[in-house]
């Protein structure tokens, strides 16, 4: 099982448990490819560790808005900035 984060559509920040899928065509609004993970996000390295912990930030309004997850390897937060996901790592454990 994989785990799927996004930013929504409404802004917020989608995470679910799920399978991960093929690319799909969506006419004149373009193309969603679906492609390797790339080895500079912060989340790359960390592929089949454990995760430890999980904080997260709620909005009453928007819902969840941020993630913060601890591996034995350091902690990644991933937020929704403006319908944009953005990750990044916390700390790095040596």
């Amino acid at each position: 099982m994989s785990t799927h984060i996004m930013s929504g559509t409404d802004w917020c920040l989608v995470v679910e448990a799920s399978e991960p899928y093929k690319g799909y065509d969506m006419g004149g609004w373009g193309r969603i490819d679906v492609r390797p993970v790339d080895e500079e996000t912060p989340l790359a390295s960390r592929i089949g560790e454990v995760v430890l912990g999980v904080r997260e930030d709620w909005e009453p309004l928007t819902g969840r808005m941020g993630l913060e997850m601890d591996f034995a390897s350091g902690s990644v937060r991933c937020e929704s900035w403006s319908g944009d996901l953005r990750t990044r790592a916390i700390c790095s454990m040596p």
